[in-house]
């Protein structure tokens, strides 16, 4: 789970200690699961509250899977020494962070190296943090481990530290994080000229002023395309800012074919969402693919795709395609 999210669009891309010897128990669980079960299994919710709940029970869950040395002592609440979870907060408002606490009877090194050997069952270490010896800040080490993401939530991860407590003792914290995704569409609410191109009318020789496209009539407020199936399509690609300024760098005809495995990519974009999400984008020049799909039956549905910087999927009503935490 990284801590800053990293806003990018899948089309331009088609997160030593010595181990000693030592018991080991799991945590207490309050599901009732056994320790090391996986993940459980859950359907997509389809409102926020659905998914918070469901985010919530995943974040309970990765904190039943934190293994503890034996003679620990469960605290009240977090200690001075670790403040907040072992790889810092995700910049999000619709985070899970389900914590607990405990006082372990083991000096800081041997405490330290007893964590690093045992990982949770089933996760996968993603990142680790400690403080050197000498420095100003108090020691502590610490490990990030990841679980998949699911549809009501977009990352999941078990966060694991350990800080001294005087000269024979430590104190661990664990954090069950999961941040859960609002299935509710982001309103497309570009300002500036848009864009709605006929298939036979080729594509347009400069997207200079374009704010993306429209269009009217279709309401696509819950999918980024409709339903059916393609027979054609037609790919503008422009230069942004480079090269030709915002001329048309290669235009692609598609049979129906290949209009049904770009439409089928598209639909397939995520378009649930993180609540406040805190975004860092890379550079964005400006460049952007026009897509006209031609449906029998109906009108040209346009998509436009910003293919760097925050990047994304538009078609007018609502937008898809950013990263997920």
């Amino acid at each position: 789970m990284r801590r800053t999210l990293i806003a990018v669009t899948g089309w331009a891309a088609v997160m030593c200690l010595v181990a000693v010897g030592c018991g080991s128990m799991a945590a207490p669980t309050q599901s009732g699961r056994r320790p090391g079960t996986e993940l459980a299994r859950t359907q997509p919710a389809p409102t926020g509250a659905g998914n918070r709940k469901l985010a919530r029970a995943a974040a309970a869950r990765l904190l039943a899977l934190v293994p503890l040395p034996s003679h620990v002592q469960l605290l009240s609440s977090a200690p001075r020494a670790l403040p907040g979870p072992a790889m810092g907060t995700p910049g999000v408002t619709s985070l899970i962070d389900d914590s607990r606490s405990w006082r372990i009877s083991m000096p800081f090194t041997a405490a330290a190296a007893w964590l690093a050997a045992h990982r949770p069952a089933g996760l996968r270490r993603t990142g680790s943090e400690g403080t050197p010896v000498g420095t100003v800040r108090p020691l502590t080490a610490g490990y990030g481990y990841a679980a998949k993401g699911k549809a009501a939530w977009g990352s999941a991860e078990l966060d694991v530290a350990v800080a001294p407590d005087g000269p024979g003792a430590s104190v661990l914290r664990a954090d069950g994080l999961a941040i859960w995704l609002d299935p509710v569409p982001v309103k497309d609410i570009a300002t500036g000229r848009r864009l709605h191109v006929r298939l036979s009318a080729g594509c347009p020789a400069s997207d200079e002023g374009v704010a993306g496209v429209r269009n009217p009539g279709l309401g696509l407020t819950r999918s980024l395309l409709p339903s059916g199936r393609p027979d054609a399509a037609l790919r503008c690609l422009y230069y942004g800012m480079n090269g030709h300024p915002f001329r048309l760098h290669e235009q692609q005809r598609l049979d129906a074919a290949q209009a049904r495995v770009l439409a089928a990519w598209i639909r397939v974009t995520p378009i649930s969402h993180p609540v406040g999400a805190t975004y860092m984008c890379p550079m964005d020049d400006g460049s952007a693919d026009l897509i006209v799909f031609a449906y029998p039956g109906q009108p040209n549905v346009d998509v436009w795709v910003r293919t760097n910087g925050c990047g994304g999927t538009f078609n007018g009503y609502i937008e898809g395609g950013r990263a997920l935490p």
